[in-house]
């Protein structure tokens, strides 16, 4: 079924209500076909009808009986204007005038016209199909609904094959026609049966049940457009889940679902949403809400409203709501979490939010306030399998109910082969891609303090990153890549020990020698310039082989801080200059682990001028990269020490928890002031994700899920490590820590 449009003229003609039952409208359309089957005996002296003229008001009532009774109970334009307006169109058009003495090319231009109406109507319902579905609260959308449902109905239909009918095959007996004619008004527009049975219905109801036990009370305010405040007669029957139906000052009769309610004094006031118009309106005064005999449709309604099968109605939105973000009321029975999805459904589309925050508050009615729980949602946008969550360019209107994503099945992701899935979205089916690419060539940034995952998400996208040809090289700190990358068959480029302990001896004498020391940068200058000749050629041996395209750079073993620094910027230096050389021949991607060691803030740290040279020459490359098809992925758990300069040309952040004002002041330009207030509670393997090189325009919280083989893995390296030096690797808890459960 079409979902009602409650704010627009739509709403008056939709969900017609039938207040029978399945058998009891069975009964109906069995009785009366057998009525017309009796008058058709009598009239034509026929046992069985046949295709001629005299059968087709017979067959014209049958059809629109099975539409109304049992096929279609609750009319919904255009959909059923359509199906009446084409069969109606195919009786007319086949019609057989031959037994008409009198009247034949009267009844013959009524039948022409009738089939132009039908055609009209055809044009008015699939013009409202396609307007609607584009934007319902357009004016010509609104306009061509409303039409329709006027025009189209089938008793209206119906009527013009089943005129010529009578008036064509019964002209010779008067009596007959005029008999005819006045069964098929009377049934038609009276509708006997269906109010006979309904009458019965109403002298079997017990007296006292009927004297009111239907009110639930009267309305109070109305919320415009759809939010209705009941002023209860009796707080029992405002039952979670319940339906009730609402007399509007206007005439008009609205279903409602229950919402919550609140104590005033001595009364309760009930809050409910309206969701459908009653077509057929039951007596009630104006102002009353009456309990539903129809319990059972609220999940029809539901699903009307969400498209979306059993889902849950969790709220509706409030004031002070923006594009990017809004809030709302949860209902009594919600149930809801830290970054949850929920959607609203905005011009036809459904709308997704990822709920950042909560607080109380007080709803004043008129005395007696209510604490309620307002919830803040970030616009994650409409979802595309293709595109990811697209930004929606406006806002839900007031009141406009919000329901769980939980049920909510969204189609997978469509991957290319440079894609992968990085994480899923929490509450929800949907899975959230990456895209290599834009990941190695915009530069990314991981963060978080230990123990959060950041660690085995580095490691899952080099592995992204090797499977699909990238060159990567790794400089690490932590012991850890050697090892839980050993299956890729690293190349293990560096110093050899003689190199590294003739660089840190010549930079302690730098240090220590006289003012300036000239003689000892010298020695140091020679140092370096051999040690780049033998870089180059591992560097060379690495990004032209077709061997393995991962290469690790462990200085686990270097003390010295300013040895560390100067090999990093060698190799990187070198890597750069071939890639100069040799431009975008490889893609490749530098994996700068322990970030805040090999690339630190040097503004107030107290680094010396060759130091702060080193670092800027780090800074350069990340600036000038993505020139050369040279990327960065920068993984930290201390962001306030490292090179803002570097971590501003990151396109794609991965942030786990941090706790630092420093490093969510810098975050606050990345996210929303929002979304770096959830980044201190963000739970373990939980993580904000925002950049070119996923597949969601606005930022979004992802979470990965617990492998156990991952945690083995840390756990063996973690006793390889413990054996090998009195002290744990830097990264060692980071990964293990990571693996294990909340």
């Amino acid at each position: 079924m079409e979902a009602p449009d409650l704010t627009g003229e739509g709403a008056k003609v939709a969900n017609r209500q039938v207040a029978n039952p399945l058998g009891v409208r069975a009964l109906v359309l069995l009785t009366n076909i057998a009525v017309f089957y009796v008058a058709f005996l009598v009239a034509s002296g026929k046992a069985l009808p046949t295709g001629g003229l005299e059968s087709v008001w017979l067959l014209s009532a049958a059809a629109l009986w099975f539409l109304t009774l049992l096929s279609s109970p609750w009319f919904l334009p255009p959909r059923d204007s359509l199906a009446n307006a084409i069969g109606t169109l195919a009786i007319l058009v086949t019609i057989d005038l031959g037994a008409a003495e009198q009247f034949r090319a009267e009844l013959d231009i009524l039948r022409w016209l009738g089939v132009g109406y039908c055609l009209a109507v055809v044009g008015l319902s699939l013009a409202a199909l396609l307007l609607h579905d584009r934007s319902p609260n357009d004016r010509w959308a609104r306009l061509s609904y409303r039409l329709v449902g006027i025009f189209g109905l089938g008793e209206i239909l119906y009527t013009l094959p089943a005129v010529i009918s009578i008036v064509g095959a019964y002209q010779a007996n008067l009596p007959g026609l005029a008999s005819l004619t006045v069964l098929w008004t009377f049934f038609i527009v009276a509708r006997p049966i269906d109010r006979g049975i309904q009458a019965w219905q109403q002298w079997q109801q017990d007296p006292s049940e009927k004297a009111g036990d239907d009110l639930v009370g009267v309305i109070a305010r109305i919320d415009h457009p759809n939010i209705v405040r009941v002023r209860l007669s009796g707080g029992g029957r405002w039952k979670p889940g319940s339906l009730h139906i609402a007399a509007m000052a206007d005439g008009e009769q609205q279903y409602v679902i229950e919402l919550f309610t609140q104590t005033q004094g001595t009364e309760a006031i009930g809050t409910g949403i309206c969701v459908a118009s009653l077509q057929e309106p039951v007596a009630a005064p104006a102002g009353h809400v009456l309990l539903s005999r129809e319990p059972d449709r609220v999940g029809e309604f539901i699903e009307n409203l969400s498209g979306t099968k059993d889902a849950e109605l969790i709220g509706f939105v409030v004031e002070n709501s923006t594009i990017g973000a809004v809030r709302f009321e949860i209902a009594q029975t919600a149930s809801l979490e830290e970054g949850d999805v929920v959607f609203a459904r905005v011009e036809g589309k459904e709308v997704f939010y990822q709920i950042l925050d909560a607080e109380t508050t007080e709803e004043s009615f008129e005395q007696n306030p209510r604490g309620t729980q307002i919830v803040r949602a970030a616009q994650l946008g409409s979802y595309d399998p293709q595109k990811g969550f697209i930004k929606f360019p406006w806002l839900p209107a007031m009141n406009t109910p919000l329901f769980a994503a939980k049920k909510r099945a969204l189609p997978e992701p469509v991957l290319t082969d440079r894609d992968f899935l990085v994480g899923k979205v929490p509450s929800t089916s949907a899975s959230v891609p990456a895209n290599i690419d834009d990941i190695v060539e915009y530069h990314t940034a991981i963060l978080g303090v230990t123990g959060t995952g950041k660690t085995e998400l580095a490691l899952d996208i080099v592995r992204e990153a090797v499977a699909r040809g990238v060159k990567v090289f790794c400089v690490d700190f932590t012991g850890d890549y050697r090892e839980r990358l050993a299956d890729l068959k690293p190349v293990l480029p560096g110093p050899s020990t003689k190199e590294a302990e003739e660089l840190e001896a010549r930079l302690f004498e730098v240090e220590t020698g006289k003012f300036g020391a000239p003689d000892e940068k010298k020695a140091l200058k020679k140092a370096i310039d051999e040690l780049r000749t033998s870089t180059a050629k591992q560097v060379t041996e690495f990004l032209e082989g077709e061997e393995g395209n991962l290469a690790i750079l462990e200085l686990t073993e270097i003390t010295n801080t300013k040895a560390t620094l100067r090999l990093t910027e060698l190799y990187l230096s070198t890597i750069m200059e071939w890639a100069r050389q040799n431009r975008r021949a490889r893609q490749i991607q530098l994996v700068l682990e322990e970030a805040h060691t090999i690339i630190p803030e040097t503004f107030g740290a107290g680094f010396d001028y060759d130091t702060q040279w080193v670092v800027g020459r780090i800074g350069q490359i990340a600036l000038q990269g993505r020139k050369y098809g040279v990327g960065l992925l920068v993984v930290t758990q201390r962001t306030a020490l490292v090179s803002k300069t570097i971590l501003s040309q990151c396109n794609t952040f991965f942030t786990h928890s941090l706790i630092d004002q420093t490093s969510l002041n810098f975050l606050e330009s990345v996210y929303s002031s929002q979304h770096t207030r959830l980044i201190p509670n963000l739970a373990n393997l939980h993580f904000l994700a925002f950049g070119k090189g996923i597949r969601a325009e606005r930022p979004i919280l992802l979470h990965r899920e617990f492998d156990p083989k991952k945690k083995e893995a840390s756990d063996r390296l973690r006793k390889t490590l413990s054996k090998k030096e009195p002290v744990k690797a830097a990264g060692a808890t980071d990964a293990a820590d990571a693996q294990a459960p909340s």
